[in-house]
């Protein structure tokens, strides 16, 4: 498709963006209007009617039952306690499928199937944009998705759980945040955005058919907002995966009513542990609820042994954003070229950080030697790790908090005996030890990468070393199997 498009996420279901329709067609009276999937959807005169009779319908309904929930929800919610004895199957529910960067997940996900084949997978958004991995089209095979639906409906089913005691509580706990509101669970972002805490209403409506006796979430942002509604609607014991975002600030944050709520809050770093204590006094207080699981590979898949080829090349493989800190490498790169140690980087991925990488790269005098290689999906990447030199990924604090866990591209490359070039951020260390089963430089130094990566350039020998002790590592303790059993056991503690 050529020319400006516009999106409309939800199509048909959720209203039309009608103003960004208009900005972008008075800019380009060509500009088009796609679906979540990049689509053309008819957009004309008549559209534009109905739509905007749709919009003020939504805002009728939502503005009535938003006075009503905030008339009779009050603002002192109460524990969720488990009123619900079921014995239908735990329900795993994950944010989006596919996706280029949750591949990690599919596979523990899988892992966690293959253990408990009665377990079902629900999953809240799919991502129609995203390359399918062979670990992802496996799962979709598996999965459920949240349904879409439209105004009118919504509305309904919120009005239907308000006249609950469950229902009136949860409304009562958005309310009681600062400067909250009922209305927080209504609107149009709800219909938009199917990880919106407004969906708790429909994700309890699709599983209480189920009679599910757990639900176990992955990441504790918004995902969890609508599992743990959900859960309180349905009277049942949910349990969270959590990455680093926890740490994150966002709309509707409710960190200590997650960790209270939950049965427990699974981590997947020792730091992230720490990080969780030092955020919420019940998690110190409570430190068996926040169980440390890595997140494994399937060995398996990963028994070949890394061949490096003639030519030095760097690989990194990643979603190019700013934590990644592909940014300090073309730096580094000039500094390795002035040495005499020029070499080539391949950097497979893509994000909104492509763009400033190419400025960089062309700045520091280095573009000759980068290659863009796009997003990769996992076969193409390993094949790229297996006659790379190294697997370089010099991770930082991006400057809003974000930062990775262990990315599993090092987890990936170290299996395979690659040596890899990092930083001491986050859960890396717990892995990637300096000169024992991988090389650390400061994170944001591209002095300090580039003595780093010449480490590895001038000894291939002792790199070859490093590269064995790394892959012994994964192979010994990031088995996906033995993650799926460690959790597995704390679900049904």
């Amino acid at each position: 498709m050529n020319g400006r498009t516009v999106s409309w996420p939800g199509w048909p279901h959720a209203p039309a963006p009608l103003a960004a329709i208009a900005r972008a067609r008075a800019e380009d009276p060509t500009a088009q209007v796609v679906d979540d999937a990049g689509r053309a959807v008819p957009f004309g005169t008549w559209t534009r009617l109905v739509e905007t009779t749709r919009i003020v319908w939504q805002r009728v309904t939502s503005g009535l039952l938003g006075a009503l929930a905030n008339a009779c929800s009050g603002r002192r919610p109460t524990p969720a306690p488990t009123t619900t004895a079921w014995a239908g199957p735990v329900v795993l529910v994950l944010p989006v499928l596919p996706d280029l960067s949750h591949t990690f997940v599919y596979r523990e996900v899988l892992g966690l199937l293959r253990l408990r084949p009665d377990w079902r997978v629900l999953v809240l958004r799919r991502n129609e944009r995203a390359p399918v991995h062979p670990e992802a089209r496996e799962l979709l095979a598996r999965v459920t998705f949240l349904p879409r639906e439209g105004v009118t409906r919504a509305a309904w089913r919120a009005l239907r759980h308000l006249v609950t005691r469950a229902g009136r509580n949860l409304f009562a706990l958005y309310r009681a945040e600062p400067g909250g509101n009922a209305r927080d669970l209504l609107g149009k972002l709800v219909l938009r955005d199917p990880t919106h805490p407004g969906n708790a209403f429909l994700l309890a409506d699709t599983l209480r058919a189920l009679r599910p006796r757990h639900l176990h979430v992955y990441g504790s942002t918004w995902p969890t907002n609508v599992t743990m509604g959900a859960a309180r609607l349905l009277g049942v014991p949910f349990s969270i995966s959590s990455y680093v975002d926890f740490e994150f600030d966002y709309a509707h944050k409710l960190l200590p009513t997650k960790f209270r709520d939950a049965r427990f809050f699974r981590v997947v770093t020792a730091f992230c542990k720490a990080q969780l204590r030092s955020l919420l006094p019940a998690a110190k207080a409570e430190s068996h609820r926040v169980p440390v699981v890595y997140l494994g590979i399937d060995l398996v898949a990963w028994q070949d042994r890394h061949v490096p080829g003639q030519e030095r090349v760097l690989l990194s493989a990643a979603r190019l954003v700013p934590k990644k800190g592909l940014h300090v490498l073309p730096k580094a790169l000039a500094a390795l070229r002035a040495r005499g140690l020029a070499c080539r980087w391949h950097i497979a991925g893509d994000g909104p950080e492509e763009p400033h990488l190419r400025r960089l790269c062309a700045e520091h005098g280095v573009a000759d030697l980068v290659d863009f290689l796009g997003p990769l999906d996992n076969a193409a990447v390993k094949r790229e790790l297996l006659t790379a030199t190294l697997a370089v990924l010099p991770c930082v604090v991006a400057t809003d908090g974000e930062r990775d866990g262990i990315p599993i591209f090092l987890v990936e490359a170290m299996a395979l005996g690659v040596p890899v070039v990092t930083t001491p951020v986050s859960g890396i260390p717990e892995l990637v030890r300096d000169g024992d089963t991988g090389f650390l430089a400061v994170a944001g130094d591209p002095a300090s990468l580039a003595e780093a990566l010449a480490r590895v350039l001038l000894d291939p020998k002792a790199a070859h070393a490093v590269g064995d002790r790394g892959r012994i590592a994964v192979h010994e303790t990031l088995d996906v199997d033995v993650m799926a059993r460690k959790l597995v056991a704390e679900i049904e503690r």
